[in-house]
C-alpha cells in the first residue's frame, strides 16, 4: 500500500491529485460486497483487491496519512435517486484537509460527497465514527431496524 501511495506523492498535495488517488483506489479495489467485514484492516482489504465503502475509505485514509495529509472518516447515509425506490443506504466517505478546508472524497462512488450525502459522524476510522455502537448485556433475542427517509425540498 505504501508503494501505491508513493506513486501519488507529487500530485496528492492538491485537490486534483487526491481525487486521482481516490479514483486509483477504486480501480485497484473495485466495490464488491462480502469480501471484507467491519473488522477488516485497510491492509487486508488492499491485499484482497476489493471491498466496500468503508474499505475504500480506510485505504484512502492510510494513503493520506502516509503522505502526511490530514484525513478523517465520515459515516452517514447516501441517497441514490434513480435506484429502486430512491434508495437510501448507510455509507462512508473520507475528508482530507486541502489548502484551507476539509474536502470530501466518496471513493466508492468516485466523486465528492454532495447534497445526497447525510453526515452522521466524523472520526479517525470506522470505530471512531460508527453510526451504531453499544454493549449488550443479558440473554434473549433482539433485532434492530434503521430507516432513513429523504425528501427533496426547494430552498
Amino acid at each position: 500500500m505504501t508503494a501505491f501511495a508513493e506513486s501519488f506523492r507529487r500530485r496528492a498535495t492538491g485537490l486534483a491529485g487526491l481525487r486521482e488517488l481516490a479514483s486509483g483506489i477504486l480501480r485497484r479495489m473495485p466495490f464488491k460486497p462480502g469480501e471484507t467485514g467491519v473488522a477488516s484492516s485497510a491492509a487486508e482489504a488492499f491485499a484482497i483487491g476489493s471491498g466496500v465503502c468503508q474499505d475504500h475509505v480506510h485505504v484512502f485514509l492510510a494513503c493520506c496519512r502516509y503522505l502526511g495529509i490530514p484525513a478523517r472518516y465520515v459515516s452517514g447515509y447516501v441517497y441514490s435517486p434513480g435506484h429502486a425506490g430512491n434508495h437510501v443506504a448507510s455509507h462512508a466517505w473520507a475528508e482530507a484537509w486541502v489548502v484551507d478546508r476539509w474536502r470530501s472524497f466518496d471513493v466508492a462512488n468516485d466523486r465528492a460527497a454532495g447534497e445526497d450525502h447525510i453526515k452522521l459522524a466524523i472520526g479517525a476510522d470506522y470505530f471512531d465514527a460508527s453510526p451504531i455502537r453499544g454493549v449488550r448485556v443479558g440473554g434473549g433475542m433482539e433485532s434492530m431496524t434503521a430507516i432513513a427517509l429523504v425528501d427533496q425540498a426547494q430552498q
